[in-house]
This record gives structure tokens, C-alpha cells and sequence, in this order.
């Protein structure tokens, strides 16, 4: 037999954790409205932080039945994470479901009755978001000298080329110019943003750093 909670205690442990995933390294959104405008969407589990029967993962023997369906001893996650702490407890012990637990719902507890306020964007978000509007299009792309090279050779010693952005995260720009036989993945660190007035076509100035 297993004690699996009732559904008020399923819906007590959604709600303490604001329908939001326990696990720090994803925190979605778990619920959500359905098309039907009667109808709601979610994709959340109350999952056991000691299992629910004998075999299952992180049981605890020393745990009445009432404790085990108790609320304390569920955790929010949606059904990827759920799956995924199932599947290695040895990696995700009961320590520390409870730990994301206690954390979750804190934040959802100090969240209660405040403004949600925007956050501020990083430069790396702000290059991403003006790159990512000439994917699939032509911009030119030129090849930085460092500071020690630049004292000898200038500060633009090699000319512009054109080529195509294949892609763009905040992490890297993907490129590709006419007669390359693959593609460049540049760190965005490394990059700067300007605009070539000969071809009038923004241009992507890639540095070592």
C-alpha cells in the first residue's frame, strides 16, 4: 500500500510553494490557464521527499503513515524535476528536498503583496537582444587587434567581412561567411556592436579578452 497524500494536502503543498518548482536550477511555472476558459493547466507534482512505499526512493521506515502523507513530507517540482530526483536519490537525498522546500517557500511567503519590479538588463542581455534581430541577415564582422598588437599594427588593422548571424544566446554569436567550411561560435564577451557606413550594415567586432 502506498501513503500517497490526499488532494488537499496536494494542493496545500502547490500552493505553499506558489505553483512554482522547488528546484533552485529551474523554478517554472507550474500552472497556468487552458484554452477552455473554464479550465486550468498544470504541470506540477507533489512529489514525496521520503517515498510513499517501501522500495521507492529516500523511504524512511521510521516515519508513521500520517507523516508520511503530511504535507511536510511533499515537496513542489514540476514533472521533469519530480522525475528527476526519483531517478537518483542518492544525488538528490531527502536533506535536500527539504532544503528547497524551506527556500521556496520562503520566497513565495516574502513575494506575498509585493510589486513584482523589472529586472535590470546585464550588457550581455542587451547585446543578445540587438544581435538576435539580424539573425539570418548579412552584418560585417571584423577581427580586433589586442592592445599590444594595436601599438604596432593600429587600431583596425584588418578590413571588414561580410557574413551571415546563424544564431545568437547571451553566451555566443554563431557566424558564417561566404566560403567558410563551418561555422564560428564567438563568446559574447567578446564582442563589441557597431555599424559599417560603407554597407550600411551593423557590424560585429570580435576581441580577444
Amino acid at each position: 500500500m502506498r501513503d500517497d497524500f490526499s488532494e488537499e494536502v496536494k494542493r496545500v503543498i502547490a500552493h505553499r510553494a506558489n505553483l512554482v518548482c522547488s528546484n533552485p536550477s529551474c523554478g517554472s511555472s507550474t500552472g497556468g490557464p487552458q484554452d477552455d476558459p473554464s479550465k486550468a493547466l498544470n504541470i506540477g507534482v507533489a512529489a514525496h521527499i521520503t517515498a510513499a512505499s517501501p522500495g521507492g526512493p529516500r523511504y524512511d521506515s521510521t516515519l508513521t503513515v500520517e507523516q508520511r502523507r503530511s504535507a511536510e513530507n511533499g515537496v513542489w517540482l514540476c514533472q521533469n524535476c519530480a522525475k528527476l530526483v526519483d531517478n537518483d536519490e542518492s544525488l538528490f537525498p531527502g536533506k535536500l528536498l527539504s532544503a528547497w522546500k524551506i527556500v521556496r517557500e520562503h520566497s513565495a511567503l516574502t513575494s506575498i503583496g509585493q510589486t513584482v519590479h523589472s529586472s535590470v538588463e546585464t550588457e550581455y542581455q542587451r547585446k543578445h537582444r540587438q544581435i538576435l534581430q539580424w539573425k539570418g541577415q548579412r552584418v560585417m564582422w571584423v577581427k580586433m587587434p589586442t592592445p599590444q598588437q594595436a601599438m604596432t599594427l593600429g587600431t583596425r588593422p584588418w578590413s571588414s567581412v561580410q557574413l551571415t548571424v546563424l544564431d545568437c544566446t547571451e553566451f555566443y554569436v554563431k557566424i558564417k561567411g561566404d566560403g567558410w567550411d563551418n561555422s564560428r561560435s564567438i563568446p559574447m564577451r567578446n564582442i563589441e556592436i557597431g555599424h559599417d557606413d560603407r554597407f550600411d550594415l551593423p557590424e560585429l567586432l570580435e576581441y580577444d579578452r
